[in-house]
C-alpha cells in the first residue's frame, strides 16, 4: 500500500482548483460530536475476531447531514449497500461491513456537510486520554462508551486533524487484502509533518519510515507496528486546507471512478493523469464536501 505520489511541496498554484476544507476544524469538531451521541452503532466486526493491533485504522464512519444524497452517491460510485440501524446506517461493500453513516441535524454551518472519521484500534483508551494533552493533542470528547462498539476517546493532533480511537468490543478486523470497493489506506494531511511523526509516535507507539527521503524536503512518512504499514504523513497539498486524514478506497479503474462521480454530482479535485496522481490515484470531493481519494493497487 505504498501510495506515495502525493507528497511532495504543498501550495503550489497550480494545483489548486479552488480552496479546499476552509472551515473545517470547527465543522469536524460539532460533526465528531455528533458521531458520538447516545446511540447504538455496530460492532466493528460483525464476530468477535480474537484479533487486536493497538495502531491499526479499524474502521471509518461518515457523518453527514444528508444521509440519503451520501447513499445514493456512494452506492452508484462503488457498489456499496447499506443496512439501516436505527440512526445509523451500515455500509456494506459486497455484502461486509466496512464503515457506517451518522446522521448530524444540527446543521453546521459552511460549505462542508459530511467529512470522513477515521478509527484506530487503542488497548487502553483512558491511559490514552491521560497521554494526549502531555503530547500536544486535545481530547474532544470521552473516554466513553458507546453500546456494542466499544470504548472510545475522539482527539485532535497538535495540527488539529481530528479522530477516534477505539478500544474495540468485538476486537480489530483481521489484516486481509483489501477488495475492491474496501479500504486501501489512510493518509494524514498535515501542516508540520515533524511534529506529526512525533505525536503519533508516542500515541501509538508506531515505528515511522521515510519512504522517499531522495525525491524532495518534506518526503512521505509510514506509520508502522511490527512492520506492517498502517497509515501515511504527507503534506498538506493545497493552501488554506486543514490538517485531515483522508481514506482511500480500492478501485480497479481510477479514471472511470473519476467520471462517475463528477456524473453523480462529485467534484475531481486530482485526475489520474494529473502529476499528482500518478496515473493510479484521484481525489474526488462528494456532493456534500467529504473528501475521499481512489487508488488502484
Amino acid at each position: 500500500m505504498r501510495r506515495i505520489v502525493l507528497s511532495g511541496a504543498p501550495h503550489r498554484a497550480d494545483w489548486l482548483l479552488r480552496p479546499l476544507g476552509q472551515g473545517i476544524p470547527m465543522l469536524l469538531l460539532g460533526l465528531l460530536l455528533a458521531a458520538c451521541t447516545p446511540m447504538e452503532l455496530a460492532p466493528i466486526t460483525p464476530e468477535p475476531s480474537g484479533h487486536r493491533q493497538p495502531g491499526q485504522v479499524i474502521w471509518h464512519d461518515l457523518i453527514t447531514d444528508d444521509v440519503e444524497s451520501a447513499k445514493r452517491f456512494y452506492g452508484q460510485l462503488f457498489g456499496w449497500t447499506f443496512e439501516e440501524h436505527g440512526r445509523y446506517t451500515l455500509i456494506l461493500n459486497d455484502g461486509s461491513p466496512i464503515a457506517g453513516i451518522v446522521p448530524d441535524k444540527k446543521g453546521a454551518a459552511g460549505p462542508e456537510r459530511s467529512c470522513w472519521v477515521m478509527c484506530l484500534s487503542e488497548d487502553n483508551v483512558d491511559g490514552v486520554a491521560r497521554l494526549v494533552e502531555r503530547i500536544g493533542g486535545q481530547v474532544v470528547k470521552g473516554p466513553g462508551e458507546i453500546a456494542r462498539r466499544g470504548r472510545y476517546l475522539v482527539v485532535r493532533d497538535p495540527l488539529g486533524a481530528p479522530l477516534v480511537l477505539m478500544h474495540s468490543a468485538s476486537g480489530d478486523p483481521e489484516p486481509a487484502v483489501p477488495p475492491i470497493g474496501g479500504w486501501l489506506w489512510d493518509e494524514l494531511w498535515t501542516s508540520d509533518i515533524e511534529a506529526a511523526v512525533t505525536f503519533y509516535q508516542s500515541l501509538g507507539n508506531y515505528a515511522a519510515q521515510q519512504v522517499n527521503p531522495d525525491e524532495d524536503e518534506i518526503g512521505y512518512w509510514v506509520l508502522m507496528t511490527d512492520d506492517r504499514w498502517q497509515a501515511g504523513i504527507t503534506a498538506v497539498p493545497f493552501e488554506d486546507m486543514p490538517p485531515q486524514w483522508v481514506p482511500v478506497i480500492r478501485v480497479a479503474d481510477p479514471a472511470a471512478v473519476t467520471a462517475t462521480a463528477a456524473e453523480l454530482g462529485g467534484r475531481v479535485v486530482i485526475t489520474p493523469d494529473h502529476p499528482l496522481g500518478g496515473g493510479r490515484v484521484s481525489l474526488i470531493e462528494d456532493p456534500l464536501g467529504g473528501l475521499v481519494m481512489v487508488q488502484s493497487w
